[in-house]
């Protein structure tokens, strides 16, 4: 049943994540190298800014400062961002592997860390921002993600807050 929702791909990013999380823990096999989803981690001077994006069409940000955006569904208004945040990071997946180790903490202020959710476990690339800025590979997806973080801002601003003070712009 766990394997059913797993290879389901009409099932969330994130439920199929956590499917193929049980059946590796399980010692069971799993497709190699499906991304499900990308995190990029940026350390602020006063926390953490945080923008996960889904396969799926999903996207959040959480902002430093506790302030969250969402946005699900598909169509929304930042498809094409999301898209093309998930493009610049396929020629990522395909060029590293699974991390095997202990994950890491946040990354340290000045340093950038791009996760990829994929079938077959963690991937991560870390570094400090103005490097990956300029590298071949973590450029394309650090201007991407940029790019969505500065859409999903634009678009989530103008709607009304939730009763937590969140933003969210949701597909009905």
């Amino acid at each position: 049943a766990i394997a059913k929702i797993a290879n389901d791909k009409c099932q969330e990013s994130r439920v199929r994540m956590l499917a193929f999380g049980l059946l590796r823990s399980s010692k069971k096999s799993v497709s190699k190298g499906e991304l499900l989803g990308t995190i990029v981690e940026v350390r602020m001077p006063s926390g953490l800014d945080t923008l996960a994006v889904f396969t799926d069409g999903g996207a959040r940000y959480i902002n430093h400062s506790g302030k969250i955006a969402v946005v699900e569904g598909v169509p929304n208004p930042v498809q094409k961002e999301i898209d093309d945040v998930i493009n610049a990071s396929r020629p990522i997946v395909a060029a590293i592997g699974p991390w095997d180790k202990e994950r890491r903490p946040a990354p340290s202020t000045g340093n950038v860390r791009m996760t990829f959710l994929v079938s077959d476990g963690l991937y991560f690339g870390e570094g400090p921002m103005n490097l990956m800025q300029q590298d071949q590979m973590a450029a394309p997806l650090i201007q991407a993600a940029t790019t969505l973080l500065l859409k999903l801002v634009e678009k989530t601003t103008n709607s009304e807050p939730d009763g937590a003070g969140n933003v969210a712009s949701r597909r009905a």
